[in-house]
Formats: C-alpha cells, sequence, structure tokens
C-alpha cells in the first residue's frame, strides 16, 4: 500500500515540475513574437 502511495506522490510531484518549468522557461518557437501575444513575427532588420 506504501508503494502505491509513493508511486502517486512521485507522479504530482513530477507533473508540478513540469508545469512550473513550462511557466518559467517558455519554448523557444514563441520567441521573436510581440508581448500582445497575438502570434505576428516582428523582424527588426527590416
Amino acid at each position: 500500500m506504501e508503494t502505491i502511495q509513493y508511486l502517486i506522490i512521485t507522479c504530482v510531484f513530477v507533473g508540478a515540475v513540469i508545469y512550473v518549468a513550462k511557466r518559467f522557461f517558455p519554448s523557444k518557437n514563441q520567441q521573436g513574437s510581440c508581448n500582445k501575444g497575438c502570434g505576428c513575427n516582428f523582424d527588426k532588420t527590416k
């Protein structure tokens, strides 16, 4: 019975770590867009 509890706690902990990591480290494909969140691609070289 204790093993099941440890597995559940481990799964919840890993899920929380993944959630926090995604919140603090956004994916690289969103880099370069404006802060409005509209998905437009702003190019400073033009």
